[in-house]
This record gives structure tokens, sequence and C-alpha cells, in this order.
């Protein structure tokens, strides 16, 4: 290949990628441009999944108290113990029925607290906010609440302890993150 071949060569890949380059640069723009406008529609509609953005949708009859709904409170703890206590009010079935309340003591069996936590969030994710959807809040209701239910009494928790009388099974008891890092914060003051 000669030099001015070469030459000629370089030029047209050097053209070709510059027309890629273009191309792609204007892409981005207009993603960009269509992200901003979606983004100014979702606020304008009231619907933000930030922490004003809990509103619950159409289909909840019922909604837990949240910590995430008062500015002031930032304990995920607080939205567990209020979920927990919403949860036996709303979701404990006929007697005999498999449905349990989650008993007192749920924060000292550590595969509970998990799953509380899990149960929880996931039935927050599914009816509250811009991203609440109606087959996930149905499938938090067909899958995880009664599989919750079952391993509730078949995993978790002696019978003991759902008769309100606290009886240790299975993992010991160990203190949560949260504890942990206020245990944490003590010593370093």
């Amino acid at each position: 290949m000669t030099a001015d071949a070469h030459d000629s060569d370089v030029e047209r890949q050097i053209t070709t990628l510059t027309e890629i380059v273009d191309a792609l640069a204007t892409a981005v723009a207009q993603l960009s441009d269509r992200l901003t406008r979606l983004e100014k529609a979702t606020r304008s509609r009231g619907q933000d999944d930030t922490a004003e953005g809990h509103e619950p949708a159409a289909w909840v009859w019922f909604t837990p108290p949240v910590a995430e709904d008062d500015p002031e409170a930032t304990d995920p703890r607080i939205t567990l113990d209020t979920f927990v206590t919403w949860y036996n009010i709303t979701y404990v079935g006929v007697e005999g029925s498999r449905a349990k309340p989650i008993p007192h003591c749920w924060r000292q069996h550590p595969g509970l607290a998990m799953e509380i936590a899990t149960l929880a969030y996931s039935w927050r994710a599914a009816n509250l906010g811009a991203s609440a959807n109606p087959r996930e809040a149905q499938y938090w209701h067909h899958q995880w609440r009664p599989g919750f239910t079952d391993r509730l009494t078949r995993e978790w928790v002696h019978s003991d302890c759902l008769d309100g009388e606290h009886r240790a099974t299975g993992v010991t008891e160990h203190p949560d993150r949260f504890t942990l890092a206020e245990q944490s914060h003590d010593v370093v003051s």
C-alpha cells in the first residue's frame, strides 16, 4: 500500500469514526432531554419516589405507618416495629388458621427479624410510591405473605413464642446492625 493510499484510508476511518461519535452524541443528548422531561412530568404529578413519595396506591385499604413518613425519624427499626403491629392487626387469620401473629419476641430470632424486614419493605415497594404495582401487591399476598406465615410457625419460632412466652430456638440472639452502630458510637464518645 502506498503512503497516499494509507493516508486516504486513515482519513476515511477518521471520518467514519467521527460520524459514529456524532450520532452517539446526538442519541445521548436526545435521551438526556427525554429523561429530563419524564422527571419533570413525574414531579408535576406528585409521583416522586423520594421521602415525599410514600403515598399508598389506590388498592391499599390499610397502610402501616412508617418511619420514613416522619422526616425526623429515619430509623428502619421503627418502620419494622410499626409494620409488625400493623401486620398483627391486619393479617392474623381465624382461630386455628396458619395466619398467626408475629410474636413480640421477633427481634430475638435473627432469621425471623431478617424475614420481617424484607416482608415489610417488599410490601412497601409493591404498594407505596410511583413504582407501586397491583401485580406486585397481589404477588406479595399470594406468595410472600403465605410463605412467611408458613415459615413463621415451621422454621422461626417455637409455639411458646406464639403464646406470648419467648423460647430461644435456632440461632442465638444477637444485636442488629443499628444497635451495633449505636454501641460503637457510644464507645467512641
